[in-house]
């Protein structure tokens, strides 16, 4: 087994999936989180001047989607077969496109609740119900296939955003609320949510 060291913010975004991944794979670690403060002394250190970066064995491997498929493919988080991993990604994907919609670098409480509130109602939503009806449908225990795998870990880790910023969205979603308490009781990803720092963002 490789050594690994996950250079990211102390902050949960691009680095949060890769950090699960680890967690449910129950596979060690460094968790190398630094402030924003630190960050203008650290990015020319960086090879893209960028994060996340994750050190395998020492040598450097960038980009968090590269990232995060390399570790899914490893972990066996990946899906059974070529056409499995593309609906895994394809899931991953509607999920980042509206969440990555949320006002997380607004400064000003009340406009960053207005905004958290609208992207909910009018992306987050949406794209949710979709995923709630099919996944319904098909009567799996997981998102795609019959094992977990990182578009399950995605919608756990985006849902328990949705629970704290907007709660009210989520009795439409029973089903995936279903699978987001089975992921978060995983061991590993148990003991990892209780333990992570509370996001400033």
């Amino acid at each position: 087994m490789p050594t690994y060291k996950l250079s990211y913010f102390n902050v949960p975004g691009r680095g949060e999936l890769i950090r699960l991944l680890f967690s449910a794979a129950k596979v060690e670690f460094e968790d190398h989180r630094f402030e924003f403060s630190e960050w203008p002394e650290l990015k020319s250190k960086m090879p893209f001047n960028q994060v996340p970066v994750l050190y395998i064995d020492g040598t450097p491997l960038c980009e968090s989607g590269a990232i995060f498929r390399y570790l899914a493919t490893e972990f066996g988080m990946n899906g059974a077969n070529s056409l499995q991993a593309a609906y895994i990604e394809m899931v991953h994907g509607v999920l980042h496109d509206v969440y990555s919609k949320l006002p997380f670098m607004e400064k000003d409480a009340k406009v960053k609740k207005e905004k958290t509130t609208a992207v909910h109602q009018e992306h987050i939503l949406p794209a949710l119900l979709k995923i709630e009806k099919k996944f319904s449908e098909s009567k799996r225990q997981y998102l795609v296939g019959d094992k977990l795998s990182y578009a399950d870990l995605k919608l756990t880790n985006n849902l328990i955003l949705t629970e704290e910023r907007a709660p009210e969205i989520l009795p439409q979603l029973p089903n995936l609320c279903a699978l987001r308490d089975r992921v978060r009781n995983l061991d590993g990803v148990k003991q990892y949510l209780a333990s992570r720092p509370i996001s400033k963002m």
